[in-house]
């Protein structure tokens, strides 16, 4: 059994895990701030809400190996203190510690997903928004430490997913109605 561990083609797995990990990521970051705006309902914002659910789970579990698999390689093998505690790492410990924030981060916002019906709105809703920052310590770890970001096309990936995040909250923005609106239209339905 340790021999087939040995034997994986782990520095190209991590690589792999990695950069699915941070597209799944996106996609579960898009989907929820489209999930957000007024235009969907019905059956199409509850399709919209699991394949959210979903993406960030798979992004999650990714993320997870990813890092599992940086203990088994054999060319540039990490102890568990340099994976588990940030900023310990003896290579690039700047950036593989905030590779272990923003797991740690996307773990925190799993959990308290799965226990949002026990916490207040505000408290949740506050907690889910460090996705933001999470996601951005992500993109700044795949695209400052992976391998691959050499590669004009996974520089062009980073840079375009982080552009379109923008592009998207600002449209979340614009089409957020004001409270002020809401209770006007609560009050005197058009």
């Amino acid at each position: 059994m340790i021999q087939f561990l040995v034997d994986l083609p782990s520095w190209t797995l991590i690589r792999l895990f990695g950069i699915l990990s941070y597209l799944s990521l996106f996609v579960g970051m898009a989907l929820g701030i489209t999930y957000s705006f007024p235009t969907w309902k019905g059956q199409m914002k509850a399709q919209l809400l699991r394949w959210h659910t979903t993406a960030n789970q798979l992004g999650t579990c990714l993320a997870l190996l990813h890092t599992v698999l940086l203990v088994i390689d054999t060319f540039m093998p990490f102890e568990w203190k340099e994976i588990l505690i940030p900023f310990t790492a003896k290579q690039s410990a700047g950036l593989n510690g905030i590779g272990t924030i923003a797991l740690y981060g996307l773990l925190l916002l799993i959990f308290t997903t799965d226990i949002r019906h026990k916490l207040k709105r505000k408290l949740w809703f506050a907690l889910h928004l460090l996705s933001y920052p999470i996601f951005i310590l992500s993109l700044v770890h795949g695209l400052y430490i992976g391998t691959d970001s050499s590669n004009l096309f996974i520089k062009a990936m980073y840079v375009s997913t982080g552009i379109l995040l923008v592009g998207l909250t600002a449209v979340r923005f614009v089409f957020r109605p004001r409270k002020r609106q809401v209770r006007e239209q609560e009050t005197y339905p058009v």
